[in-house]
């Protein structure tokens, strides 16, 4: 179908008819459990009707044979360390509305290189309107992060980012619900030219998504979901204009539940998959699909073994004009030993690879990345509210046609201190 409106209605048409006859499946019943309430009701601080969690990381302690993975001809080895402290408040408005704020400040932190310190901030803002049947959210969002910026460029660039999400779920059964949701983000690259390319320039944005989602949970252990997605990318500057674009996708998935005080489940984690229609405005690109998804599953074979795979897939924006986006793949998996209550041991292998499937000629093809990653971790509880982790990872990276190897590894630790629940209180697809 090479009309994108046309596969974009029927996308969104399919996704209302969904949502209309899954209507005369509902059986009264109950929210069964609410879990912002929960979080509210177990958080560790209580000041008078407020509750908090805190957290202190002291993260990516350790050695660093090139701080740059490898990316220049010249190796930067470097000792470094990220201390981060993060809160998350939780204050009543009212019986059913609950406001939740979070907030992280990171100080990274190198021996060598004064010029790759910095300090990183986050705060995320949320409303939470709870009731049995109905659940919305709303939300305004800051970061000032700079971190690495992708498989194209792998140096530290600062980006800011201004976002707002909406969100409303509606269970009309105990088995089936429906959720609506609207995010929008505007993202700034703080960072001068890099070889001769303006990176805000060429990447500062608006992105738009509208989600509509189906959810159907058939026991206790396991719930199906069905997504559809419309999304829109719009460049602010004139010269990076030829970059807008919309995306259509529609996603299917399974998430596995592990039930509370019950034994460990055999199956863990969720995936989904689907498909991806990127619709670009210039004419003179040719648009591209894809299947795309991502997925974590743990299978637990017995009490002290488990087995972890995991992938990702998804289109990514490049920095390079020329080439306006690249499909970026991920999988791999490993073992994890539960030596006793307090201590793991782990090891994880993991292959990707960075293509460009879109090109202003046909002829004009860009480079390929492929990338490896071997790691092995011990962790260990040391008591109620501290846990450390010690880790090592080997990287390399290849650069084709040109078969240019770039190799790097780091050993250290992770210290942490409390916990807080992050980010996503009910990450979708954990909605029920």
């Amino acid at each position: 179908m090479r009309n994108p409106a046309r596969r974009g209605c029927l996308i969104l048409f399919i996704s209302i008819f969904l949502l209309a006859t899954s209507q005369s499946f509902a059986q009264s019943g109950n929210w069964m459990a609410n879990t912002v309430l929960s979080l509210f009701q177990n958080a560790p601080w209580k000041l008078g009707t407020v509750r908090a969690y805190r957290q202190f990381t002291l993260g990516n302690a350790g050695y660093d044979s090139d701080i740059y993975y490898g990316y220049y001809d010249t190796h930067y080895p470097d000792a470094s360390f990220n201390a981060a402290p993060a809160f998350q408040w939780f204050v009543p408005l009212s019986k059913l509305v609950i406001f939740d704020s979070y907030q992280s400040l990171e100080g990274v932190f190198y021996f060598k290189n004064e010029n790759e310190r910095a300090f990183n901030f986050v705060t995320r803002n949320q409303v939470h309107f709870l009731s049995k049947k109905f659940y919305g959210k709303t939300g305004l969002n800051y970061s000032n992060v700079r971190q690495r910026f992708s498989p194209e460029l792998l140096i530290h660039i600062r980006q800011e980012e201004i976002s707002w999400d909406g969100l409303f779920l509606w269970q009309f059964s105990r088995s089936t619900a429906a959720a609506w949701q609207i995010r929008g983000a505007r993202l700034n690259y703080r960072q001068p030219a890099y070889e001769g390319i303006s990176i805000d320039r060429e990447l500062n944005r608006n992105e738009y998504y509208a989600d509509a989602f189906l959810y159907f949970q058939p026991g206790m252990r396991s719930r199906l979901f069905l997504n559809g997605q419309l999304g829109l990318y719009n460049f602010r500057y004139s010269e990076s204009k030829f970059k807008d674009s919309h995306t259509y996708a529609v996603f299917g998935g399974l998430e596995f539940i592990p039930a509370l005080g019950s034994p460990r489940p055999v199956f863990e984690g969720n995936f989904n998959i689907g498909y991806m229609y990127l619709d670009l405005k210039n004419r003179q690109f040719k648009d591209a699909s894809a299947l795309v998804g991502n997925g974590n599953i743990l299978l637990n074979l017995s009490r002290w073994l488990s087995l972890q795979a995991y992938y990702s897939r998804d289109f990514s924006v490049s920095v390079y004009s020329s080439l306006l986006h690249y499909l970026q793949t991920t999988y791999g998996g490993g073992l994890r030993f539960t030596l006793s209550k307090r201590v793991t041991l782990g090891n994880d292998f993991a292959q990707g690879l960075s293509k460009y499937p879109l090109s202003q000629e046909e002829s004009l093809t860009g480079p390929e990345y492929r990338f490896t990653t071997m790691m092995a971790n011990l962790g260990i509880r040391i008591s109620r509210d501290w846990s450390l982790n010690i880790f090592g990872t080997f990287n390399q990276r290849k650069l084709l046609p040109e078969e240019r190897k770039l190799k790097r590894y780091f050993i250290g630790f992770n210290l942490t201190f409390g916990s807080i629940p992050g980010e996503n209180i009910l990450p979708i697809p954990s909605l029920l």
